[in-house]
């Protein structure tokens, strides 16, 4: 998280309270929590924080390239890695879960004469512990 907050800084962006505690429950997440997860996680000890604020800060750090906005599943979510990855969308349980695989066009650095900049895929299908739990949604 401090190189996080060190590049925000670097960028101009002022660290409130809120945006510090936004920060804090992503990087603590590993569950790519939606707006109104955060703010209700928030809410405990900030219950003053509006919905708007939250979501406002999640742009604010979105923009400034330190956290991922993904359209997955019904709701956006968000994740703190900006690392590159994949995604597993559970269709049963509704989660995501990170994947680290390789890709190699990505590698390559371009394809067809376009340079690539980001890849980002996602696997949507049944998560280990819903198929434990006989949730298959095949």
């Amino acid at each position: 998280m401090d190189n996080k907050i060190k590049r925000l800084k670097e960028k101009g962006v002022v660290l409130t309270i809120q945006r510090m505690a936004v920060l804090e429950v992503l990087n603590n997440s590993s569950n790519h929590p939606t707006v109104e997860k955060i703010h209700k996680k928030l809410l405990r000890k900030y219950p003053t924080l509006s919905l708007a604020t939250v979501y406002n800060t999640l742009q604010v750090l979105r923009q400034a390239g330190e956290i991922q906005e993904l359209n997955i599943g019904r709701e956006k979510r968000f994740d703190p890695s900006i690392d590159p990855h994949h995604h597993f969308y559970c269709r049963g349980c509704e989660r995501i879960i990170d994947l680290e695989i390789s890709c190699p066009i990505a590698q390559k650095g371009s394809i067809d004469g376009h340079k690539i900049e980001s890849v980002q895929a996602i696997f949507f299908g049944t998560c280990a512990d819903c198929l434990k739990k006989g949730k298959d949604n095949a």
